[in-house]
């Protein structure tokens, strides 16, 4: 009795200074993710001043703007600039909720709504520390919050306030977040959490329905094989995802369908079918192939990004139509175009403001651009065995998630399909850090003294 009661005390009084010694480091990682943050802050600001990034005159930026100034003004959901603001089928109604208070806040100034816009970017990165807390970090986690900021793709992303890519990366933050929680909890806060963060990742943006899809088929196919009570929560948490994509497509859907007669969530999907997915496989085919894809471009050539008229998903459902035709024509030119697409966009860095300006970043960039993925991929490998089943349940998930949304970039060639991936990866650099470093034996060191 007495023998257990000192061997108990021995390792109270380890675990006590374990605890204490490893105050100073979790200070000390404090103190580098803050640095790092200011540091991308200052970057983000003289990167406006030097080399005037585009922050409302990008295109995408500058039809998010005029929807939020024409809703505040009571002109409705338009992009138009000029009476009648006819109604909008291309964006959906998501970015209004951070780009209405930026707009009312920054008074309409760039430089002061890229400062602002730290605190999202503080927010997603808070997420990311949560996220690696609960996968059993400790305080490594604010490593993989300092190695989140300064990633070069949210460090530019994040330049751009009024965009979908920070918010949409704060989406899946919460996604992962609610998912890791409510799996290893089984609390109903983090189940609605998972049904919110789907259905605003939705509203932001319309190829999120592909992800979120694949989130619900693959929690079922996992739900499968697993005892009652974990089958019981990947079920829920299946069916959270699937009622808020259920409550975003019906809703914006109904919207349009008041609207246009079309109960459809958005354009994009017929365009980008042909203007980017069909159109990418130009280098990839023959000539005559070559002038039948021509023939199509020329024949359907509505940019309906800018498009306002009330035949918009008729135009969009033609250029769908043709698109998609192209593609079961030539799919091996498809599969070849969209995976150049995906590899270039997972590996390289290269903004069209970097091309133009600096060739030299872009390779840096690019640089630290794979770099960051590599050692990303290889701590999550390394530490695989490490989580614990329900852990491991989650990450499935999350990596189903990242994984879709770089897949869904192909021919658009943009880095931004990667971000829901970047939050893992960023966890998983932190794991390559704390497994690569030499670790003391607290407890041995005691119990010899």
């Amino acid at each position: 009795m007495d023998k257990r009661a000192v061997s108990t005390g021995e390792w109270a009084y380890v675990s006590t200074i374990s605890s204490v010694r490893s105050y100073p480091q979790q200070r000390r990682f404090l103190y580098l993710f803050l640095t790092a943050f200011l540091l991308q802050a200052t970057v983000s600001v003289s990167a406006y001043l030097l080399y005037g990034v585009p922050v409302s005159t990008e295109v995408d930026s500058v039809e998010y703007i005029r929807t939020a100034d024409n809703v505040l003004a009571g002109n409705g959901f338009s992009i138009e600039d000029t009476a009648p603001w006819r109604p909008n089928a291309f964006r959906t109604p998501g970015p209004l909720l951070i780009n209405i208070p930026l707009r009312i806040l920054s008074f309409d100034n760039d430089l002061l709504s890229i400062i602002l816009s730290r605190l999202l970017l503080l927010v997603v990165a808070v997420l990311v520390i949560d996220l690696a807390f609960r996968l059993g970090l400790s305080s490594y986690a604010l490593v993989a919050g300092t190695f989140f900021v300064l990633m070069p793709s949210i460090t530019y992303y994040s330049l751009l306030p009024y965009s979908t890519e920070m918010p949409y990366t704060a989406a899946c933050g919460l996604l992962f977040v609610g998912s890791l929680a409510y799996l290893n909890q089984g609390r109903w806060g983090p189940l609605v959490l998972i049904g919110l963060a789907a259905m605003y990742a939705l509203y932001l943006r319309p190829a999120a329905l592909f992800i979120l899809a694949a989130y619900v088929v693959v929690a079922m196919l996992i739900a499968l094989r697993r005892r009652y009570q974990a089958r019981r929560r990947i079920l829920l948490a299946a069916a959270s995802c699937l009622l808020g994509v259920i409550v975003a497509f019906g809703t914006w859907g109904y919207r349009n369908y008041k609207v246009f007669g079309a109960f459809q969530y958005s354009t994009v999907s017929g365009f980008n079918l042909l203007h980017y997915n069909a159109h990418g496989m130009e280098s990839y085919l023959d000539e005559v192939a070559k002038q039948e894809l021509q023939a199509a471009l020329v024949k359907y050539p509505t940019f309906l990004q800018r498009y306002s008229g009330l035949d918009q998903f008729i135009l969009s459902n033609h250029q769908a139509k043709e698109g998609l035709r192209l593609i079961l024509k030539y799919p091996l030119a498809f599969l070849q175009s969209h995976l150049e697409g995906v590899i270039q966009s997972f590996f390289l860095f290269s903004p069209n403001i970097l091309k133009t300006r600096s060739p030299t970043l872009v390779v840096a960039a690019s640089i630290v651009h794979s770099g960051l993925a590599i050692m990303g991929i290889w701590g999550l490998a390394a530490s695989w065995k490490t989580f614990s089943e329900t852990q491991r349940f989650a990450l499935l998930l999350m990596l189903t998630v990242g994984v879709v949304s770089t897949l869904t970039g192909g021919a658009l060639f943009s880095p931004r399909f990667r971000s829901p991936l970047d939050l893992l990866l960023a966890v998983g650099c932190a794991l390559f850090v704390m497994r690569g470093l030499p670790k003391r034996d607290s407890t041995q060191v005691i119990l010899k003294s």
